[in-house]
């Protein structure tokens, strides 16, 4: 029942006083010196080895696998680690391998004056309504920390803006954003730590200024012109955090700086609840929001006041069945009869509401408002009452719903990838299936034309309204990402899928393109976002390939099944869970691509079949699927074609015919073959040979034969460990690794063992040359070659050389490192090697807070070091967010590092030349936008002129271009697609661009009849 909230006299609870923050300087700050200060003794990392130590390292180790360098005996006795720490100047320890507590602060800090980070690209798209320019030509969705301005023609990202974060609060974001109804260029965004921002979003002005309008941070955000007192201003709605815990709703009018109109500010309405959502309409008269289970509904009482800290409203409050998951207002003129003008409703709106809710219902409210005052007053005529209509079709939450903009429809989205239109007279609905992923935001174009759709993949689409086609995509990396917070859905208890215990984020396979080294291969699923405290084990059946060089989303397709238009959910309402690819490598040239999936059924599926915890993890070990496939890039296609898939390349055991885990794939860097190791000991090289057919090899249409992969070798390596027959073991035990040399001609590889047991095996034949102990304590979780020397990353680092044999240096994993599971270790540590720099990079899970025994992920951040590989002092050392992949840049010295964040940056050495510069956006390359938009413009009026028009049209070229000596009937007008257009200015950095003179004639060339003649002088 609705209720009116009646204000106390006097004075209204006034909030802090909004500040104007001024101006943040410009200053040149190197991000690492907050982190850490200087190490001395840096210099060492690259002075040159000792004589013989270089004449050893000229004569490494090459193709000849009987060389001396293998057959000798590999000294597997070392000096006892030490920290690093205990070392002193002149020690007896300081020309032997020594060790360092790695995943601590190292010493006093490490400040790099080698490397340096780049800004990040890419990111996670907030869950916020996306907004459209007014003339439809852009549009703006947000990320952590930045604005993106997307161009609706080309789907190009046209500007990114970044506001200058106070840093108050450690992990401040933007929460929200909304355009202002006053002037169409400025955008407000609001941030987690209370600061407002007003920014042009053409020009990116007004980013380093900004109001504290809280010191609790802020929750939502809604903007509505107001005018009083003979002067129209932006109004700020906010709601934030009381110090006493309750939650409020202010009105904020935000004064521009260096202006006699004063910052002001007025509590409006408090709650017990939060308060999620606020929407506003008709220049602020009506506000709705959502707290709970309650929706608000306010009402402007007067617009007689000089300043809005003057401002009155009042409010109802009425419950809803279920936490409210969306909602949408329409507020318009009634209409009235000369009977009627007398009426008590002559000056209120029609306020129709539409509200969405956690358990999948739609209700919708018309005249809502005036419902209310005349159930209040006795006056509500006969056949109408306050019950909402309801719709009903979503299984589950209606993450979002709109009205239309002629208030016919209802459009609303949900978990269920289906994107459904309500017609409301008739009360049908349509359809439009199968989209990627969860729809999170749908809004409407201020035309109607169009809707902008944003979903849970970290993507978002506009679709015509009339044939429901995508006219814009704008795809992001589709990476893991920590949810940051808790969604209205969460509150239903609903049945829980399958999770990681202890939590952890699982590792995402990745490789870098050695053909195009700007794309980057990503293993992704339809979900997203990871629970900080109880994640569930995520599918990853799609690969995705993106531009790191356009921002771009080039492609996405299925490696494994899935199930975006299959029946994703169980008869017991469970969803249907898919394979996880879990390995991803690709061959030397580019050409060829080695994946590794693996799929168990729950435990819920099969919790009929045993009745001891021991058997019934036995029955899923055997229903074990894994898959090793290998791809070939199709230039006809574009896309990657499956040539072999290989069903169980390992078992359980040498006993066993149960599929057993692939620990690990490696890909030769010099040869077309790859390797693997499984948890059952054996060590599978696997080649290639062409396909034959009645003893005549098969070619296809390029007249190269079709090949066929198969395993060449199957070298074991003895009971390490591993599963016997009919033995239940532990599905997390098992750990393993191979890696091939830089020459191709040695493959190391190491299994779980108590001593550390390291095996030195010819990919050619097939035979284990050598073997050693101690490089390793407890389960190897990474292992690379850098040249001579073996990296190994277990419960410390090694670096062993082997043509010296001996250690060059060991570090010892940090206690809360070492105290991780081992599954947690093998998904969130992450080893690379850079062979143009001879360094490699690690990362390691560390704790943020003081309690190390929390086993939050929220409390969890990545260390990132960079070692050369002949000393044991980091180059770098850097905290950041949890990193999920580490690669080395494919053409230039560096690395690439992926977080949960969903962005990518790249660890560069200072002052070198990148040739994979990351994405920036059309204004960064100095690429005039409006000219390409008059380019358009020309395009559509050439297609609209009619044939006749057609023929007397002559386009504009300059009379130098011009022959004279040619008959006038061969100056047609040309056709020009958008897609020629794109090929001229979307070609990559502002580095790669050709000459402005040469872009010219070629634009010019496309809209003139003839060739343009390029005057040479």
């Amino acid at each position: 029942m609705a209720s009116a909230l009646k204000r106390k006299r006097g004075p209204m609870e006034v909030p802090e006083t909004p500040k104007r923050a001024k101006s943040i300087k410009d200053s040149t700050v190197d991000p690492l010196q907050k982190l850490s200060s200087s190490n001395a003794g840096w210099e060492a990392a690259f002075n040159p080895p000792p004589k013989a130590k270089e004449l050893a390292r000229r004569n490494g180790i090459n193709g000849d696998t009987n060389s001396p360098q293998i057959n000798s005996e590999i000294k597997s006795a070392s000096p006892e680690a030490i920290d690093f720490e205990d070392l002193k100047q002149g020690d007896q320890y300081v020309d032997k391998p020594v060790a360092s507590k790695l995943g601590e602060k190292w010493k006093d800090g490490v400040k790099s004056k080698i490397w340096a980070l780049s800004e990040s690209i890419g990111g996670r798209m907030i869950n916020v309504d996306p907004v459209f320019s007014i003339d439809e030509k852009f549009i703006i969705v947000a990320s952590r920390t930045s604005l993106h301005v997307y161009s609706t023609s080309n789907s190009l990202l046209t500007r990114s803006i970044k506001p200058k974060i106070s840093g108050t609060q450690a992990n401040t974001r933007i929460i929200t954003y909304c355009l202002s109804p006053t002037d169409s260029n400025i955008i407000w965004v609001a941030c987690s730590d209370g600061s407002i921002y007003s920014i042009d979003w053409r020009s990116g002005e007004g980013a380093d200024q900004w109001w504290g309008i809280s010191s609790t941070g802020c929750i939502h955000m809604a903007v509505a012109s107001m005018e009083s007192a003979g002067r129209r201003r932006d109004v700020v709605f906010t709601t934030e955090m009381r110090k006493d815990g309750r939650w409020r709703v202010t009105a904020n009018e935000l004064a521009p700086p260096n202006t006699s109109i004063k910052t002001v500010a007025r509590t409006i309405y408090t709650s017990h609840n939060q308060v999620s959502f606020l929407k506003t309409a008709k220049e602020g008269a009506v506000i709705v929001g959502a707290a709970g289970d309650k929706i608000i509904l306010g009402r402007l009482r007067s617009t007689d006041y000089d300043t809005v800290d003057k401002i009155k409203y009042e409010f109802r409050v009425f419950e809803a069945t279920d936490s409210i998951s969306s909602l949408d207002l329409k507020v318009s003129d009634r209409s009235w009869t000369e009977d009627s003008k007398k009426s008590i409703l002559k000056r209120i709106p029609v306020v129709d509401l539409v509200v969405g809710d956690v358990r999948g219902a739609i209700f919708v409210h018309n005249d809502l408002l005036a419902n209310i005052i005349r159930s209040q007053d006795g006056t509500l005529p006969p056949g109408i009452s306050l019950a909402p209509r309801k719709l009903h079709w979503h299984r589950q939450t209606v993450h979002t719903v709109k009205w239309s903009l002629d208030g016919n429809y209802v459009i609303s989205g949900g978990t269920e990838t289906v994107l459904v239109l309500w017609q409301l007279d008739t009360g049908k609905i349509q359809c439009l299936p199968h989209m990627s992923a969860t729809i999170q935001n749908v809004v409407v174009s201020p035309t109607g034309s169009s809707y902008g759709i944003q979903l849970a993949d970290n993507s978002a689409m506009i679709l015509s309204t009339a044939e429901l086609q995508p006219t814009t995509s704008i795809a992001g990396i589709q990476a893991s990402v920590l949810s940051s917070e808790e969604t209205p859905g969460s509150t239903v208890l609903r049945l829980r899928e399958e999770s990681w215990k202890p939590p952890l984020v699982q590792r995402i396979p990745a490789a870098i393109n050695p053909a195009l080294p700007s794309q980057l291969l990503l293993a992704v699923g339809q979900t997203q976002e990871i629970d900080t405290s109880d994640p569930l084990v995520l599918g990853s059946p799609f690969l995705q390939t993106y531009d790191l060089g356009s921002g771009h989303n080039l492609s996405r397709q299925a490696l494994t099944r899935s199930n975006i238009i299959n029946i994703n959910t169980t008869p017991s309402a469970h969803r249907v869970s898919e394979p996880r690819v879990t390995h991803m490598k690709l061959s030397h040239d580019g050409n060829w691509l080695a994946t590794v999936d693996e799929w168990m059924p729950p435990e819920r599926d099969v919790s009929f079949l045993g009745h001891q915890k021991r058997d019934l993890e036995a029955d899923r070990q055997c229903r074990r699927e894994v898959f090793l496939k290998f791809w070939q890039w199709s230039d006809e296609n574009n896309t990657w074609e499956l040539v072999s898939r290989i069903n169980s390349p390992h078992t359980q055991g040498r006993n066993s015919s149960n599929a057993g885990r692939v620990l690990d794939l490696a890909a030769d860097p010099e040869f077309l073959r790859f390797s693997t190791i499984g948890e059952d000991g054996v060590v599978s090289i696997w080649s290639t040979k062409a396909r034959k057919r009645d003893g005549v090899f098969v070619q296809g249409n390029d007249g190269k034969a079709f090949r066929n992969w198969y395993c060449q070798h199957a070298i074991s390596l003895g009971n390490l460990g591993f599963s016997e027959e009919n033995e239940v073991i532990d599905i997390n035990s098992a750990s393993g690794c191979v890696a091939f040399s830089e020459d191709g001609s040695v493959l190391a590889a190491a299994c779980s063992s108590q001593n550390g047991l390291l095996h030195l095996l010819d990919p050619d034949s097939g035979v284990v040359r050598q073997s050693t102990t101690g490089l390793f304590r407890g389960p190897v979780t990474r292992m690379e070659f850098l040249g001579p020397d073996l990296i190994t990353l277990s419960e410390q680092l090694s670096v062993f050389d082997l043509v010296s044999n001996e250690i060059n240096f060991s570090i010892r994993l940090a206690s809360n490192v070492k105290q991780l599971s081992d599954e947690q270790k093998r998904e969130m540590m992450h080893l690379a090697v850079d062979r143009k720099s001879r360094t490699f990079a690690v990362a390691l899970p560390v704790l943020n807070i003081a309690d190390k025994d929390t086993k939050s992920l929220a409390h969890r951040q990545s260390e990132l070091f960079i070692f050369h590989r002949d000393e044991p002092e980091p180059q770098l050392q850097q905290i950041s967010s949890i990193i999920t992949s580490l690669l080395p840049a494919a053409d230039s010295e560096g690395f690439i590092v992926l977080d949960t964040a969903a962005e990518v940056r790249t660890v560069h050495k200072k002052g070198s030349q990148i040739i994979t510069t990351l994405a920036q956006s059309t204004e960064a390359l100095q690429l005039e936008t409006d000219f390409v938009e008059s380019s358009g413009e020309l395009l559509r009026l050439v297609e609209d002129t009619n044939d006749e028009e057609m023929e007397d049209y002559q386009p504009l070229t300059p009379v130098a271009t011009q022959d004279s000596t040619e008959d006038d009937e061969e100056n047609e007008a040309p056709v020009v697609s958008q897609q020629k257009l794109s090929e001229i200015f979307d070609i990559g950095p502002s580095f790669a661009l050709p000459p402005l003179e040469e872009m010219f004639y070629q634009v010019a060339g496309l809209f003139s009849s003839r060739p343009f003649a390029q005057n040479v002088s």
